[in-house]
């Protein structure tokens, strides 16, 4: 029996997963015993079962492996699922990291983890459905349901008398998930969620385990959260990120191992570069330490160091939360212009709703605070989740 291959998202397949109840089960069935066509399980000595397919665009074959014991073997490699899972790979994992080059945490870890992982696989499978729905809005009611009770399961783990599941790898790569999701929606739920990862960082437990590969990822994404998320929330909590060195968070950058190319490694500095400035200009205007013409020349050299990334550029992507924090911080209308337009270009690439929350609220920024003071008090308009 040939290896599954690649479902493309026509309109015919998509179907596949929105039509009915009874084949999403709203994105929660555990259970079935339908026949998986297209699926190859090959015997392994001393393993579990391995299934091949092809997720890539470039036919890439992906060997997961899937313990024959597990009750979702069959219902993750149903036709919908299997479709939810290949848009994950393809139009979420690869705008999740700065270059998707080699190794991605997102596809070659936490998507075999989901073919054993029940909550995983939820979590993968809510995040793909509403990035889907903004060519199917009826899979949105699917996705918050499926959502609603990852979340209800997380907390009934945080109350069980066993924390056993409460530090697991599982619990942990299902928060990334759920965070990435709120990116993908900008909803403003993210605000209760993103407690749900420092409270489970702050536990020695956790980060005292043996910090194996997949664990160093999520450790690497979590520092990102945890980078980007505190100063748009409140200006204390933005205080208190910036307290660390960047070192401490910027391990999602250079822990890679990218290909020996000139431009990825200028593409690299400069984005490193670019969140140390906009860092500074987020603390500058929030202690009022900016003498006139100061701010206009720290946003100037942040929108002369970003000239080299294009619109075409492989990591255009990775800079919203730069952009956001320029544009707000800016009084000068070329300035405003310019970031909220790279703005646009990143929605245009990667479909994330956050983009789209994030230019609405400049939008308010500017009537409030027009004088760049925004930093000072972030919460004064809703906060959105940028990454």
């Amino acid at each position: 029996m040939p290896p599954l291959e690649t479902q493309t998202e026509t309109s015919e397949q998509v179907t596949i997963v929105g039509a009915s109840t009874e084949n999403v089960r709203s994105l929660e069935d555990d259970n079935t015993d339908e026949d998986v066509e297209g699926v190859e399980l090959v015997p392994r000595q001393g393993q579990a079962y391995s299934s091949t397919h092809n997720l890539l665009d470039d036919s890439t074959t992906i060997t997961f492996h899937v313990d024959p014991g597990a009750d979702l073997k069959l219902e993750l490699l149903k036709p919908g699922i299997q479709m939810l899972f290949n848009h994950f790979s393809q139009s979420i994992a690869s705008i999740m990291v700065i270059f998707d080059t080699g190794f991605n945490g997102y596809r070659n870890f936490l998507l075999p983890m989901a073919y054993q992982d029940d909550l995983v696989q939820r979590a993968v499978s809510v995040v793909a459905a509403f990035h889907l729905s903004t060519k199917r809005p009826d899979l949105v009611p699917l996705a918050e349901t499926g959502r609603a009770e990852i979340i209800r399961r997380l907390r009934a783990d945080a109350f069980a008398k066993d924390s056993n599941g409460v530090f697991s790898t599982s619990t942990w790569a299902t928060i990334i998930l759920l965070l990435v999701g709120e990116t993908v929606t900008g909803s403003r739920d993210f605000v209760h969620l993103y407690p749900m990862l420092t409270n489970l960082l702050s536990h020695n437990r956790l980060l005292e385990t043996e910090m194996s590969a997949e664990r160093g990822f999520l450790l690497q994404q979590s520092r990102m959260f945890q980078l980007f998320t505190p100063p748009l929330l409140d200006l204390s909590q933005g205080c208190k990120t910036f307290e660390k060195d960047l070192n401490f968070y910027l391990d999602f950058i250079f822990s890679q191992h990218y290909p020996d190319d000139p431009r990825v490694l200028e593409n690299t500095v400069i984005f490193r570069e670019a969140i140390k400035q906009a860092k500074n200009i987020y603390m500058r205007q929030a202690l009022n330490d900016y003498q006139q013409g100061q701010l206009y020349a720290d946003i100037e050299e942040l929108r002369r160091l970003v000239l080299p990334i294009h619109a075409d550029s492989p990591c255009m992507h990775t800079l919203p939360w730069v952009y956001f924090v320029a544009a707000a911080s800016s009084k000068n209308q070329d300035h405003r212009n310019f970031f909220a337009g790279r703005l646009a270009q990143v929605y245009e690439k990667t479909r994330m709703n956050s983009i789209i929350v994030a230019l609405e609220r400049l939008g308010q920024i500017w009537l409030l605070q027009p004088n760049g003071e925004w930093a000072r008090n972030p919460s004064l308009v809703e906060p959105v989740l940028i990454i």
